[in-house]
């Protein structure tokens, strides 16, 4: 019991330790400003109208081919993604579609499913041979579910922001009726589960890119939780500093970075060369079966 006590309390000792520097004060303020702004956009993204959403308006116009397909998190919807649509629009990237799904309806695997489902209809629309994806919170474990575990071909580069790659205690916590009701995606991001578990041994070199933005206040998926340790899938792991588990997705620090990461993908003039893992082994097929093997080792940072 003590240890999981103290396990428990980690993440609140790591921001009480954060807040011995008062720069940090502001970032618990956009936090809870975060969290009623995101209340209030809401209702504003709650359809999905699927890829037909991209006939209307202006939304194709751009000098990008690549769509990008935004995942957002638990309980949320497209309205979060706002700030970074806006800036890949400004960038050049006119195929943007975010993917509306209800975490209560099916667990990861089904979810996952549907985002392999949603990209391969993007390129299809378009007539392209691949698409990045973005997501946040469960939204990043999803897509790295669909590229790593389902297969799916021709993602040039996967970002996760503030995704629990390491877990959520407070999952641990929740009652066993999430095991077989509507909470099961949700319980699935427990440390352990079958889910986090199969992401951890199924890790290998794949073609796909993988970039994992954290901060070191988010309450809910702590820092280290946030990034992508696998050594075998080269991951670029990035700081957005003194931002909340909300409110680095109004970041713009967040949206120019992630722009920059898919420019550099796209080989944009003015957007350097993509970064790339040190180290990395040979890239396999994204589609071969995972290979469960011993527990990884942890890349040092």
């Amino acid at each position: 019991m003590p240890g999981r006590l103290q396990r428990a309390v980690a993440p609140v000792a790591s921001v009480v330790h954060a807040a011995r520097r008062p720069t940090t004060y502001r970032g618990h303020v956009r936090e809870a400003v975060s969290t009623l702004i995101t209340i209030g956009m809401w209702p504003m993204g709650f359809a999905d109208a699927g890829v037909q959403e991209l006939r209307r308006g202006s939304s194709e116009e751009g000098t990008v081919d690549t769509p990008v397909l935004l995942v957002h998190g638990y309980g949320a919807n497209k309205s979060n993604w706002l700030f970074v649509r806006r800036d890949l629009h400004q960038a050049g990237f006119g195929r943007v579609h975010a993917l509306n799904y209800n975490p209560l309806s099916d667990d990861i695997p089904g979810l996952a499913e549907r985002c392999v489902a949603r990209a391969e209809e993007l390129k299809a629309h378009f007539g392209v041979e691949r698409v990045h994806l973005v997501g946040h919170s469960l939204g990043g474990v999803i897509a790295r579910y669909a590229v790593q575990v389902l297969g799916l071909r021709d993602v040039g580069v996967c970002i996760t922001v503030a995704s629990p790659h390491g877990g959520v205690r407070l999952a641990e916590y929740g009652s066993m009726v999430g095991t077989f009701g509507p909470l099961v995606s949700g319980h699935q991001l427990r440390p352990g589960s079958e889910v986090m578990t199969l992401l951890r041994y199924s890790a290998r070199p794949l073609p796909t890119r993988f970039v994992a933005y954290y901060s070191n206040l988010d309450l809910l998926v702590p820092a280290r939780r946030a990034m992508i340790l696998e050594p075998e899938l080269a991951a670029t792991n990035l700081l957005v500093k003194d931002h909340g588990h909300l409110s680095i997705m109004l970041s713009r620090r967040l949206a120019r970075s992630i722009v920059d990461q898919l420019g550099a993908a796209e080989g944009m003039a003015g957007y350097g060369n993509p970064v790339r893992g040190i180290g990395t082994a040979a890239v396999v097929d994204p589609a071969a079966p995972p290979n469960p093997s011993p527990a990884p080792r942890r890349a040092a940072l």
